[in-house]
């Protein structure tokens, strides 16, 4: 039983060990740039600052994107077009 608890913890921890969030400050955002169907790069100015991943929503190179806070972490929300999408993942650059 002891070896079945100890390998559910190391599971656990190695899982949420790789899920942590990496967040920016998004407040100065001036544009994006489309990447893919499913990412985008934000820019303050002419320097990229995040690249966030939206997997459940389309992205298209005409699409609208609304940023929902000024300071966003991985699971936080945007708006594309109107919807409102999950970012699984942002990564600061």
């Amino acid at each position: 039983m002891a070896r079945w608890v100890v390998g559910l913890v190391i599971a656990l921890a190695s899982i949420y060990g790789n899920a942590h969030a990496d967040c920016a400050d998004v407040s100065n955002v001036t544009g994006w740039s489309y990447v893919d169907n499913h990412t985008i790069i934000l820019y303050q100015y002419s320097k990229p600052i995040a690249l966030l991943k939206v997997p459940w929503c389309y992205i298209y190179s005409t699409s609208q994107i609304r940023l929902l806070k000024t300071y966003m972490c991985s699971w936080d929300k945007i708006l594309v077009d109107g919807n409102v999408c999950d970012v699984n993942e942002l990564k600061r650059l």
